[in-house]
């Protein structure tokens, strides 16, 4: 299928430019450390196996999201405007084989980045002989993975979208700051419009799910469920359900919007 080429395209161009061993080499410092700082603690009593878990989530909530909009966001917009898409669309690829195989490609690359920085952390820790937490290691894998998979749809969808390479790298960042940093705010603005631009006595219910479409904060439930931190597995499920319609619906808006546009 002609979506493979594409995405081993993709892979290929990774490998040869290095992208792929840079962004590997960051997750693994970055994550190796977290683990190195984790396991001093562990080994004087100050810090429990799942502790891990939570510390790697952390920087997972900046880092996956940042890395992720930074390698998919150019990805459709730049060869459109250098015409290198008229190039491939002359050879037997059509326009959704070049969405999903970009897609699918962009994240091969940031999730092999994504296992190296966990496979280091794991080594760290036996390194340092401390107790490893490793289901919960292997639960954040796959919720970091499903989080990464949402940044790399949502920045193909505005490649896709975009007909030029700032316009993607202003929404990108808009993206970034609004689902990593402000979207925790718009459930209260939201209720303080509803309410007659008063502050409610008590949060509606309303509130945590609308708090949780975005896909970092759904993350963020789904790690504390796996943690054992006491969060509503509700919540949790409703989250990765969020993660789930980014990862399918973002890109299917990218392939109906790049099918109709003029290149």
């Amino acid at each position: 299928m002609s979506w493979r080429s594409i995405a081993r395209k993709e892979i290929g161009d990774a490998l040869r430019n290095r992208q792929l061993h840079t962004n590997a080499a960051m997750f693994v410092l970055v994550f190796g450390l977290i683990a190195s700082l984790h396991a001093n603690q562990a080994r004087s009593g100050t810090a429990q196996p799942a502790a891990l878990v939570e510390r790697l989530m952390l920087v997972s909530m900046l880092l996956v999201p940042a890395v992720g909009l930074m390698l998919s966001y150019a990805a459709i917009v730049k060869p459109r405007a250098n015409g290198q898409l008229a190039l491939l669309l002359g050879m037997p690829h059509d326009r959704t084989d070049i969405v999903i195989g970009t897609y699918l490609g962009r994240y091969a690359i940031l999730a092999v980045s994504i296992v190296a920085g966990v496979a280091a952390a794991v080594l760290v820790t036996l390194v340092f002989r401390v107790e490893l937490a490793a289901a919960e290691l292997v639960g954040f894998l796959v919720a970091t993975a499903g989080l990464g998979l949402a940044f790399v749809a949502i920045a193909i969808c505005l490649s896709a979208f975009t007909r030029e390479q700032t316009w993607a790298s202003v929404c990108a960042f808009v993206v970034f700051l609004l689902f990593v940093f402000g979207w925790y705010f718009v459930p209260g603005g939201i209720e303080y419009v509803v309410n007659g631009f008063e502050t409610a006595a008590q949060e509606p219910w309303w509130a945590a799910y609308v708090r949780l479409l975005s896909p970092t904060l759904a993350y963020q439930r789904v790690i504390e469920v796996l943690v054992g931190d006491g969060a509503d597995r509700r919540l949790a499920a409703f989250g990765s359900a969020v993660l789930l319609g980014w990862c399918l619906f973002a890109p299917a808006l990218g392939v109906r919007r790049f099918a109709t546009s003029d290149l």
